[in-house]
């Protein structure tokens, strides 16, 4: 099965039609973006997916500036609408951030944003769970401590549809960590059977710029780094397939890189 795929999202028609095109000849997972709403570019997806021969793995990612967990409780009819847009097109799981700004990062208010994430999650785990849909909490703008902590907190709870989206490049800008420690914490996760869904670009550590890697091939950047330590991007991506060889790997990246990217990444991968 072909684990790494292409992500696109239903704005322009005319940019996307290539990379659906790709996913589908070359079987390959799709991710897409439920934010823009353009009828033109969603009909396209919804009915290139429809009338496919065989079935690729297909994802969603719900419109996060509407739809994160920090504030789901209270949007519940505009959820349900998404994850019957993600149903139309076989997706399997959905996406969202956790929060469209950082939380408090303080001790002491730790326990009240406890106690507010789980009712969030209680409300997420109860449309979930009527959908048999999960979704994949994908980490912003906070260090790996706090998505331990927030892990471990969605654990205490037994929630089932509830799984994590690891995004590289996220973890590169706003976490202390390294990625090797990213890594060995993603393995823990799965171990206590948690799913992890990866997307993967590049920045240059400054923003997230959602780089291909053909433009950092390029500029140079594809070597290893202060995030990656021993790793070039390579063969940090080359970890991620061996460590995770069932887990879907999405390249977040501009469509008119996209088919050039995965190629370069593949040559690169052997």
């Amino acid at each position: 099965m072909q684990t790494f795929g292409y992500k696109v999202v239903e704005k322009n028609r005319e940019e996307i039609e290539p990379v659906v095109n790709a996913a589908l000849t070359q079987r390959r997972p799709l991710e897409v973006g439920l934010y823009f709403g353009n009828q033109a570019a969603w009909d396209f997806i919804r009915s290139s997916l429809q009338q496919a021969p065989k079935r690729i793995p297909v994802n969603t990612h719900l419109d996060h500036q509407r739809l994160s967990l920090f504030t789901i409780a209270g949007v519940e009819e505009q959820l349900h609408q998404q994850l019957t847009l993600a149903q139309e097109i076989g997706s399997s799981y959905s996406i969202t951030h956790l929060h469209n700004t950082p939380t408090s990062q303080r001790p002491a208010h730790r326990k009240a944003l406890a106690e507010h994430l789980t009712r969030q999650l209680q409300v997420l785990e109860a449309v979930c769970a009527e959908y048999q849909h999960p979704i994949y909490i994908e980490n912003t703008y906070h260090n790996l401590e706090f998505y331990r902590w927030f892990f471990e907190l969605v654990e205490r709870l037994e929630l089932l549809h509830i799984h994590h989206c690891f995004d590289i490049g996220h973890a590169k800008i706003w976490s202390q960590e390294k990625l090797p420690q990213w890594v060995l914490w993603l393995r823990e996760l799965s171990d206590k059977g948690f799913h992890i869904h990866f997307h993967l670009h590049a920045n240059n550590g400054l923003a997230d710029q959602h780089l291909s890697f053909i433009e950092t091939e390029v500029s140079g950047m594809n070597r290893a780094d202060s995030y990656t330590l021993k790793w070039d991007y390579f063969e940090a991506i080359a970890e991620l397939r061996d460590y995770f060889p069932t887990s879907r790997k999405v390249f977040e990246v501009k469509p008119w890189y996209a088919l050039d990217n995965m190629a370069l990444v593949m040559e690169r991968l052997g």
